[in-house]
This record gives structure tokens, sequence and C-alpha cells, in this order.
């Protein structure tokens, strides 16, 4: 039975990352990133859905990268039949000028009528508004920093939940890496 390439490179990854997190190199090895959204930017109708480009800002309020101010993008599609997929890209830095980028990937929300079609006239309208919802979300993360007290990131693939409330703007994320720190 042959192995994907993506499994290979996974499984390598979370060897490293639990090589790194078993020596030591980081006790709380997590992160709350707390933002806002501030730009709803509707692209429009694409072969899978609707296409948004989500802008929020906030901070990393606890663990790792307390303190870091944030910005991110979330490439948002709502495919046809109401799940939202994320496609996230942010920068952050810290009070002490400690910079990261990272990289999310996962979903929100669960399958829910009506027709794509539907949602976009409603989305279209200018007296539109969001539901006042708490929506779960859901996936992996990755990290980037050239910080040496902090380059184990660089190798660790991080699982995350949180919620986000579309019509409030409010979201919260928590970060854990896939190894448990204490192995």
């Amino acid at each position: 039975m042959r192995k994907s390439l993506f499994t290979v490179v996974l499984s390598l990854l979370i060897a490293v990352a639990g090589s790194a997190l078993a020596q030591g190199e980081a006790a709380e090895a997590y992160m709350v990133l707390e933002g806002q959204i501030h730009t709803n930017n509707l692209v429009g109708l694409v072969p899978e859905g609707i296409r948004m480009e989500v802008q929020l800002s906030g901070e990393f309020t606890e663990g790792l990268f307390a303190g870091a101010t944030a910005d991110w993008t979330n490439h948002l599609l709502i495919r046809r039949d109401g799940v939202r997929v994320m496609d996230v890209r942010g920068y952050a830095e810290t009070p002490d000028g400690t910079r990261l980028v990272w990289t999310m990937k996962g979903y929100f929300g669960e399958p829910s009528p009506p027709p794509l079609e539907v949602r976009i006239e409603a989305m279209l309208d200018p007296e539109f508004q969001f539901p006042d919802v708490e929506l779960m979300l859901h996936g992996a993360a990755w990290f980037e920093t050239m910080a040496p007290e902090f380059g184990f990131v660089n190798h660790t693939v991080f699982s995350f939940t949180g919620a986000v409330n579309p019509r409030d703007g409010d979201t919260r994320v928590t970060f854990r890496p896939v190894v448990d720190p204490a192995r």
C-alpha cells in the first residue's frame, strides 16, 4: 500500500514538531487570537459557490505571542451547500518586534439551505445583515517566524477551534499543537 506524498510530508512535520516539543522547547505551546471583522468584500459567484474577502484585526491575548497585534484576511468560500471554507493569511508583530505570519485552513458553519442563488440575491440586497449567530471554527494552522526563541513553530502543525459571530464580527480562535507538548 503506497502512502500519498501529502501523508508522508504531514507525518514528517508532525514527527519533527513532536521532537521539538518533547525536548521542552515550548512549555505552553498554544495561542489565543481575538479579533474583529472590519471589512466584508463580496467578490461574487464562482463555480464552487460565493467568494468573499473578509479582513480582520486583533491581538494574540494568550500564549506564545501574547500582546502581538495582528491583521489577517480570510479568502472565504461559501460553498453551494452552505459550508464556509476558510483560507486565511495573517501577519502579527509582538511589542518586542517579533514578527510572524500564519496560514489557516478550515471550515465553519454547517450545511444550510436555501439554495445558493437565494443566498446571493439576499447578500446583494443593500439592507442585508449577517445573522446574529455563533459559528464554530475548526481546522489547522502553520506559523512562521525568524525569532530563534520561537523557531519550533516553523515545524509545528497547530489545530484550531474557535467561534465567529458574522453580525457583530467578534472572533476568538485557540491554537494548540497537534502533538502534545507533554509527550
